[in-house]
């Protein structure tokens, strides 16, 4: 049961969402009450309110080009943006736009605070210690989470300033990073910095502060930052770097493998342990660095001597290579080398002391499991229409490119890449079915359902979803197989047969319209020719036979519009093949078959008028054929309509490439369960013996194959007892 306007009215009224109705150009055109947050109110009853001039600057460009991409080919996109409320910060909405009619509908909802993402924000701030602040510039308002609180021994109770904020760096430095946010404020441009604390209970730390502008016209509206503890990680590179003990203890605590090079001798020392793995004579302390390089494998040699010059040249102190080296028991195993480099006062590395790993089953597991990966990856992408596995909190494993593709495209995701839940990636309409089936796997069964899903293109697809579930070794189902098979092909085939079986009604429907028709419109004139040529040879009063001659007339005239109907219906590709195009006016083209009328809605005393395009649209078309099928348009108009007006108009204003032809009455109307049957040949409202019309209802048929023929297109709108309105659309150039 539909809404009545008073519902209506009160739940676009009484709602936590955001309506509102836009022009293309995305000038608001009405909005509910609790959109009035989102605009002065000062504003709303001087000039003409623009939804772009209230986004954040970085959401506008995205704005724009989502109102060019509705159209009646993509009628539905949902969308997020982010609008400024001044002293009150920034508010987020996740809007659904609907394209109708040259209008967007727009139905938002907040999405400012997650409940779920906040909970999880926390969880991670308290495992990385880390916090979220941010500060506003327009009145001064500052605030930290809990973490922040947290990293400077502070009682969150304590109201945040930023005064109060800088009040924990040491003297020598508070001016400075006090700078770090004024200067953001007037660059407008990001900030990251590492610095000394002192916390609330006297304890020293190290902080990472990362901070990031937000923009509404060009403007620092709010500043959202981070900040980390990064005590340990400060203290362990300061001790790396200053300990040379550390980093010895660390070399000799890996003895397989120890190697000294001295580098102006060219000489390099193996441990016992290196030389007995590599089979390197035992009796000596140094070997020729060219001795090594002979067991090196030859297909590495020359990239590992590049990656060796690079190293000793790079800055710092550390080295790192890779190649394969000549085993004792034959053949070749894979190395890493990682290295400490000592240089002389110009900088050139005089000595590396380091150690060689035996990384070969690494290796061999690596490409194991990367050939393992590429053929289950090659049984993914060719299985199915769309396979995706999951663990067992829902979220993407694996998946085949196809379904990888839409989900980027979609929703700006990769899921090879980042974490992401299926149910958060897919299709509003799937995530409750989804629910339940993956729900009913993880119980360890397998569910099969049929879906039906609009491609990005807007075709119709029919999937066959299965849910499998998969065990562990502990047999638990630890992950979910989520295969869906293409059945459209099938799903087709069987609307086909049920399209087939209804055609096959249709038909003899139409046969039965037919055989009415002409039965009626053929047999009407004939009889009307016989019986008034009977009576023109008894008939001997002048003034009698004259009346006699024009009902000839008309008979005769009836009979060859309905064997020219015919004959222009059966020769449509002998006329797509002699198009006669012309440049030509189509105001004075409209109106010459305006004139030709006028005469019959002035007998019937109906309002006839026409409205031309001041524009004076010009259009290429063939004029005969365009004639035709707004002549019969017309004529039904006039003939379906005892009493009102029939109007007539040309408009191109709105449109670059096409001219619209609107011809409106408020005639009898055409009910809604026939309207898509106007077009159709030799049917009618009325028909048989009882109808109330004469005709074969070929007219508008014809018309509409003439109109597609000049690449155009007729739309029509009806309502019984109020009128019917036909729209020609012609583009101005074939």
């Amino acid at each position: 049961m539909p809404f009545t306007l008073q519902q209506f009215g009160i739940l676009s009224e009484n709602t936590l969402l955001f309506l509102l109705i836009l022009k293309k150009n995305g000038e608001v055109v009405a909005s509910n009450n609790r959109c009035e947050v989102l605009f002065p109110s000062t504003e709303i009853d001087t000039s003409p309110i623009y939804l772009a001039d209230y986004l954040i600057d970085e959401d506008v460009p995205f704005f724009l080009e989502m109102l060019s991409k509705l159209s009646e080919e993509q009628k539905m996109i949902s969308e997020s943006f982010s609008f400024s409320l001044g002293n009150k910060g920034v508010i987020s909405l996740k809007f659904d736009f609907t394209f109708h009619e040259d209008q967007i509908y727009a139905a938002g909802i907040d999405t400012t605070e997650e409940y779920k993402e906040h909970r999880a924000l926390l969880t991670i701030s308290k495992l990385t210690k880390t916090g979220a602040w941010y500060f506003n510039p327009k009145n001064g308002e500052m605030f930290w989470s809990k973490g922040c609180y947290l990293i400077k021994g502070l009682d969150p109770e304590v109201k945040m300033t930023r005064e109060k904020g800088a009040s924990f760096y040491p003297e020598a430095s508070r001016k400075r990073v006090d700078n770090y946010l004024d200067t953001l404020i007037e660059t407008k441009k990001p900030y990251e910095y590492t610095e000394r604390i002192i916390t609330a209970s006297g304890s020293e730390k190290w902080v990472k502060v990362v901070a990031h502008p937000v923009l509404y016209k060009n403007e620092v509206i709010f500043v959202n930052g981070t900040i980390a503890d990064v005590t340990a990680r400060h203290n362990y590179i300061n001790k790396l770097k200053h300990s040379e003990e550390t980093k010895h203890l660390a070399l000799k605590g890996i003895q397989s493998g120890l190697f000294d090079h001295n580098l102006e001798k060219n000489e390099v020392f193996y441990s016992s342990d290196f030389k007995k793995m590599l089979g390197l004579p035992l009796d000596k302390d140094f070997v020729p660095i060219s001795d090594f390089r002979k067991m090196v494998h030859p297909d590495d040699l020359e990239s590992a001597i590049n990656r060796h010059r690079a190293n000793l040249s790079k800055e710092g102190n550390h080295y790192y290579n890779y190649y394969r080296i000549k085993h004792l028991r034959g053949g070749y195993r894979h190395y890493e080398v990682y290295g400490f480099r000592r240089k002389n006062r110009a900088g050139d590395t005089t000595r590396m002391i380091g150690n060689l790993i035996d990384v070969h089953q690494r290796k061999i597991n690596e490409r194991t499991i990367i050939e393992s990966k590429n053929r289950l990856q090659a049984m993914v992408n060719n299985g199915f229409a769309y396979t995706i596995l999951l663990n067992d909190k829902g979220e993407i494993l694996m998946t085949d490119e196809k379904t990888r593709e839409i989900i980027k495209r979609d929703y700006q995701k990769d899921p090879v890449f980042v974490t992401c839940r299926f149910i958060d990636v897919m299709p509003l309409n799937f995530k409750n079915t989804f629910a339940h089936e993956f729900n009913e796997a993880l119980k360890g069964n397998i569910v099969k359902k049929e879906i039906e899903r609009i491609t990005h293109k807007g075709n119709i697809q029919w999937l066959e979803s299965k849910y499998t579930p998969i065990k562990g070794q502990d047999e638990n189902i630890n992950s979910i197989l989520v295969s869906f098979h293409d059945i459209t092909e099938q799903k087709l085939a069987e609307i086909v047969i049920k399209e087939s079986h209804i055609k096959e009604q249709e038909l003899n429907s139409l046969k039965t319209n037919i055989l009415s028709n002409f039965s009626h419109e053929i047999r009407t004139p004939l009889n009307g020719i016989m019986t008034v040529s009977q009576l023109l040879l008894e008939e001997e009063r002048p003034e009698e036979k004259k009346k006699l001659y024009e009902y000839l007339q008309e008979s005769k005239d009836r009979l060859l519009d309905t064997i020219t109907n015919l004959s222009n219906f059966s020769d449509i590709e002998a006329i797509k093949k002699n198009l006669d195009l012309q440049e030509v006016d189509m105001n004075y083209t409209v109106e010459t078959s305006y004139r030709e009328h006028k005469h019959m809605a002035e007998a019937k005393k109906l309002a006839y008028k026409l409205e031309l395009d001041e524009s004076c649209p010009q259009v290429s078309i063939d004029v005969d054929l365009f004639k035709t099928a707004i002549n019969n348009i017309i004529h039904n108009a006039i003939k379906y309509t005892n009493t009102g007006s029939i109007i007539i108009s040309i408009n191109s204003e709105n449109s670059k490439n096409n001219v619209y032809i609107s011809i409106k009455d408020t005639g009898i109307g055409i009910d809604q369960k026939n309207i898509n049957k106007v077009f159709d040949p030799f049917v009618q409202e009325s028909i048989g013996i009882s109808r109330k019309y004469e005709g074969t209802g070929i007219g508008l048929s014809l018309s509409k194959r003439y109109i597609e023929i000049l690449s155009g297109k007729i739309k029509v709108k009806s309502e019984v007892g109020e009128g019917t309105e036909f729209m020609i659309i012609i583009p101005k150039r074939l």
